[in-house]
């Protein structure tokens, strides 16, 4: 059971009739990095999507980090450099294709664009070096060095756009097969929410809340 939400960000879609969170969760008095889709009818709550993540701590995971979010996702983007719902939510989808393609070149990232998982920060952090990927990721690198695992995203879905402050909220499934020559301890089906910062058609940040669940995991969601 959830005991409280040490930190938290809000983001909500009028439009669409949703909003997400995303953030830290304390439960059994552990922090866990956290996220949810609320679907609503009216002020009723007809739909509850919720990632809690065991990765906490490690190479891919930094829960306390968390607990200050970056004031980056509640800027407004002047208007001139933001985009319509559709081009913002398909700069965010090309993020998952070129996964699936493991292509860094079809997101465009933009010149300062970090990625976060589960907190960390994993690129252009000299750490990841002593990870299972050896080596220093840009957000281009990150997605490209996925071909051996020859990943899967689907069940795709965008609750939040808000073009205002050039954000979309994604939730996701990722399959990642074990490498063709090495077993990696992070294969499986990623379950994950995505939070991206859009400006001048670029993804300026990504956030990612993820856990792992056994290799193929059904979709849960239409």
């Amino acid at each position: 059971m959830i005991e409280a939400f040490p930190s938290i960000q809000l983001f909500a879609d009028s439009y669409q009739a949703a909003a997400a969170a995303m953030g830290v969760a304390r439960i059994g008095g552990r922090l866990h990095p956290y996220a949810v889709r609320l679907g609503f009818e009216g002020e009723q709550v007809v739909a509850v999507e919720e990632i809690i993540s065991s990765a906490t701590h490690g190479h891919f995971a930094d829960v306390d980090r968390l607990l200050l979010p970056d004031v980056l996702y509640e800027g407004a983007v002047p208007p001139h450099r933001s985009g319509t719902r559709d081009a913002l939510r398909n700069r965010a989808d090309s993020y998952w294709q070129g996964l699936e393609e493991s292509d860094g070149s079809l997101p465009r990232f933009a010149y300062r664009c970090d990625r976060y998982d589960n907190g960390k920060k994993i690129t252009n952090n000299l750490t990841i070096l002593l990870s299972p990927d050896a080596a220093m990721h840009s957000p281009a690198s990150c997605v490209s060095a996925t071909r051996p695992a020859r990943p899967h995203a689907r069940n795709r879905r965008f609750p939040v756009i808000d073009t205002e402050l050039g954000i979309v909220v994604s939730f996701v499934l990722v399959d990642f097969h074990p490498a063709l020559h090495a077993e990696r301890p992070d294969c499986g089906t990623f379950y994950m929410a995505g939070l991206f910062k859009i400006s001048d058609d670029e993804i300026r940040s990504l956030d990612e809340i993820r856990e792992i669940l056994p290799l193929g995991a059904p979709e849960i969601w239409a």
